[in-house]
């Protein structure tokens, strides 16, 4: 029966270049393979051909039963299989096949059916191997176990992701369910009438900057237009020009981009002797196919393109005075020039590091997916779009790709694929009336079941989190659901439009021999707060301690800046002082933005990371707000403690933190940190002769420092009043010790302003620490009017 309905359908998709999906079920093994090889024959007999994909988990032995019975019944066919274990997944990430199988009986990793649902180009087939829906929840699969923290067992694991799975099969054309067990079809395809696909071929303008033999090797009419677009950067730009490219998953947007980089590198080759370009992406691995095409367009061009690897991946591309750089966000910051900058997935990089390639660099390129895997909503584009559209120092050029490479329009498994997972869910379009609601706070605070029994009200929950500045994967929906610590909560409007979204973790509570584990070094999972002070403040009792950890907090992107989020932290803490909880917790990348929310609500600093994070290229704080005496003792200690600690270590690890940001990790909460050592005699005396006299910052390095140290031990209370300009000259030039051309940028300030400010300062300083038994001048910020 498979094999006649497999044949059937999949001779009418190849003519549309859709895809369909045979999802069979069954307990047994042999037959789960027995309709595989059935589909595959009916796929081979409908004229599909190639090479495809088997997806298994050959850690258990069930799966490597099931792929080996399908690999005795496919010897002797004409179809190729790739036998991979899903750990290969992101390897196989951007590859193409022209069917693939995927054994998900063992696992259901969300990551892994998202980034393989790309892979199979049109009038191809995909099988999934499930058990019954009633036997899948009755154990835990691998993800579901990666869930687990100590203070749950496996019985309470949550099972909504395979209902979402299940439910999403039967709820989408294209989809046919097979009960292996009884033989029985429980769903057909449900597609009667295709519309035939009929190719355009793509056209070159008429008249092209860039080289035709570039154009040609274009598949679609929107990978022309974005080539099109690099014919800006030919001509001498007076301004800052910038290219923004966006496009759902699969449309050709990093091909186009290698091409468009090879077109224009070329052109601007024959102009100048050497041509600089810069290609960018938070991981190494999203640049893949951008280069890949970069080599072919420089190769039809002409050149014998050199090429430098590390550890497989390219990392350089030289062609007769073309070089192409490959480096992450963070080092671009730090080249001093480059001809082009191009970044990949760009909605991946933390905006701050966005900004600033924007100041730093003149012929700019932008871009990223919207939705699929790797897409992050339209979050980018309305945000730092926005931004760039308001700089007017800079020619912006926009363009979406709708065309899909891989399979025509309208593909059924793409279309599944984006429900299932929520890949495509938007936020609710607001009104006039949202807007007043929202001035008067007019709002419902929702908890979980209420935010789960309605789809759409769960797409407008997750599809905040899709347009806000998170990178969203399909793991993060699989966790949402399944994760036993895990929980939702949201802000609504009077009519039900969701505003707010935020997700919450429990965490403390644990048991002494947890504790004593942790101390000892071990990892304790899903337990971020507890872990920290443990293992850097030793406060064992803290971790028996319960609480909530704000995993991810997002407002609707048109009403940001609005008190929404303020509100939205009040209903969390009061629920979490209803439930009898101790504190609410955040982690998160540090910049100062962020951060000065967190402070103003405030969220205490208690955990800095020593590195930088090697995803985000940022450093992670964690924040605890104390909701009773108790907790706000810890917190007390763990706060004191780190403010000690980034005192000191902003010459080393944190010399890198912007002053703004230190300032708020400095943030007085009315806790004195015990007294440095006073100063010596000489030092006071080389201070005095800094202060008032000839005397060099050079030659008081040492006392400055002490007297700067002195200020930030002391509470408000004990402590002068310094304008935030004075305070961020006393963090880059004496804390950073950075030079003093770097210290003023940092500031904000001229660097002669800042040696004037500085030893203003020190006099104010000196007089409040240590006496008034000389007179000190009256202390001037003007010539630095305006810039604070």
């Amino acid at each position: 029966m498979i094999f006649d309905i497999v044949k059937r359908d999949v001779e009418k998709a190849r003519s549309a270049r859709h895809r369909r999906l045979i999802v069979l079920v069954g307990r047994d093994d042999r037959r789960l393979a027995e309709a595989a090889g059935e589909a595959l024959r009916g796929y081979e007999a409908a004229g599909g051909r190639g090479t495809g994909l088997y997806m298994f988990q050959p850690e258990f032995a069930d799966a490597n039963k099931r792929m080996n019975y399908l690999r005795d019944l496919i010897e002797g066919s004409s179809l190729e299989v790739e036998f991979r274990p899903y750990k290969d997944t992101p390897r196989i990430l951007g590859t193409t096949y022209d069917f693939a199988v995927l054994d998900l009986v063992n696992d259901l990793k969300p990551n892994d059916v998202g980034r393989l649902g790309g892979v199979v180009r049109g009038g191809g087939i995909y099988v999934f191997l499930v058990p019954p829906l009633d036997v899948w929840k009755k154990y835990i699969t691998k993800f579901q176990a990666t869930l687990l923290v100590p203070q749950f067992t496996p019985n309470d694991i949550k099972h909504r992701l395979k209902d979402r799975f299940w439910q999403s099969l039967y709820s989408h054309k294209g989809v046919i369910i097979y009960d292996v067990d009884r033989d029985v079809l429980l769903k057909s395809f449900g597609i009667e009438d295709v519309q035939p696909h009929e190719p355009k071929k793509p056209e070159p303008p008429e008249k092209a900057v860039l080289p035709l033999k570039i154009y040609r090797l274009a598949a679609t009419q929107d990978q022309v237009e974005v080539l099109k677009l690099f014919e800006v950067f030919y001509h001498k730009p007076k301004k800052k020009q910038a290219l923004v490219i966006i496009a759902d998953r699969g449309r050709g947007k990093s091909a186009a981009l290698g091409l468009g980089l090879a077109g224009i590198g070329h052109k601007l080759r024959k102009a100048k002797a050497r041509v600089q370009i810069v290609v960018s992406a938070m991981e190494y691995s999203n640049l893949e196919t951008l280069l890949e095409f970069a080599l072919k367009g420089l190769e039809a061009l002409g050149y014998k393109p050199g090429v430098e690897r590390e550890g497989g991946e390219i990392r350089a591309i030289k062609a007769s005075g073309i070089f192409i750089d490959v480096v992450t966000p963070y080092m671009l910051l730090k080249r001093e020039n480059a001809d082009i900058v191009a970044i990949d997935e760009a909605a991946g990089v933390p905006l701050p590091v966005l900004y600033a390639v924007h100041k730093k660099f003149n012929r700019l390129v932008f871009a990223t997916t919207i939705h699929g895997y790797e897409g992050a909503g339209r979050g980018f584009s309305i945000r730092f779009l926005k931004y760039l559209k308001e700089a007017r120092d800079t020619d912006v050029y926009l363009y979406e790709m709708e065309e899909p490479i891989r399979y025509g329009r309208g593909d059924p498994v793409e279309e599944w694929l984006f429900d299932a997972f929520l890949l495509n869910a938007e936020p609710a379009k607001i009104e006039a009336e949202d807007l007043e609601y929202v001035k008067r706070q007019e709002v419902l605070y929702l908890k979980e079941e209420d935010i789960l029994k309605s789809e759409e009200v769960f797409r407008q929950f997750f599809g905040i989190y899709v347009q806000a500045h998170y990178r969203n994967e399909p793991d993060d929906l699989g966790m949402l659901l399944d994760a036993p610590h895990h929980t939702a909560r949201a802000l609504a409007l009077p009519n039900g439009k969701i505003v707010v979204s935020v997700e919450l973790a429990y965490e403390g509570g644990l048991d002494d021999l947890s504790i004593d584990q942790a101390l000892r070094g071990l990892k304790l999972p899903g337990n971020i707060i507890p872990d920290r002070f443990l293992k850097y403040w030793r406060l064992p009792e803290f971790a028996k301690l319960r609480g909530w950890r704000i995993v991810r907090i997002a407002t609707h992107p048109e009403l940001q800046d609005m008190g929404l989020g303020t509100l939205m932290l009040k209903k969390i803490e009061e629920e979490a002082r209803e439930l009898g909880m101790d504190y609410v917790g955040v982690g998160f990348g540090v910049y100062d933005r962020l951060l000065k929310f967190w402070v103003r609500n405030g969220y205490v600093p208690i955990h800095l990371s020593p590195e930088r994070n090697p995803s985000s290229g940022e450093y992670s704080v964690l924040l605890v707000k104390p909701l009773n005496e108790k907790a706000e003792a810890y917190v007390k200690y763990a706060n004191i403690e780190f403010r000690r600690r980034l005192i000191h270590s902003l010459m080393g690890p944190y010399g890198d933190l912007l002053p703004t940001e230190v300032q708020l990790l400095l943030e007085d909460w009315g806790w004195d940190i015990d007294s440095p050592p006073a100063l010596s005699k000489n030092q006071l005396d080389r201070l005095i002769a800094y202060a008032y006299g000839p005397m060099t910052y050079e030659n008081v390095t040492d006392a400055v420092y002490m007297l700067a140290t002195q200020y930030f031990y002391s509470s408000k209370g004990r402590r002068p009043a310094l304008p935030d300009v004075a305070i961020r000259i006393l963090i880059s030039k004496v804390l950073q010790a950075k030079p003093w051309k770097e210290a003023a940028e940092a500031a904000g300030v001229r660097r002669g302003d800042l040696m004037l400010i500085l030893r203003e300062v020190v006099k104010v300083l000196l007089f409040y620490y240590y006496g008034g038994e000389f007179e000190v001048p009256l202390f001037v910020v003007g010539t630095v009017k305006g810039r604070d």
